[in-house]
């Protein structure tokens, strides 16, 4: 069996960081920073939405690091051209 810890009861500090933070980090990554568990993101996220809470529905992946961290070198001028 998958080895599972035990998930702690959302806080009014969860639902808030949630709100703010679900679009720029994945369920899993703020799963992960509040300790609590993926499913109970989506269960936040879920009951905000049903409670007329705007909260978009993620659009795609997020950015790949690199790729983002390619575009600041570009328009830093730090990058050279490929010949």
């Amino acid at each position: 069996m998958a080895n599972r810890k035990r998930s702690r009861p959302v806080t009014k500090e969860d639902v808030k960081f949630v709100y703010e933070n679900y679009l720029k980090m994945s369920a899993a990554e703020i799963a992960e920073k509040l300790g609590i568990s993926k499913f109970q993101v989506m269960k936040i996220v879920t009951e905000l939405r049903k409670r007329g809470v705007d909260i978009p529905k993620k659009v795609g992946r997020r950015e790949n690091p690199v790729d983002a961290f390619v575009k600041e070198l570009e328009a830093e001028g730090k990058l050279k051209k490929k010949k």
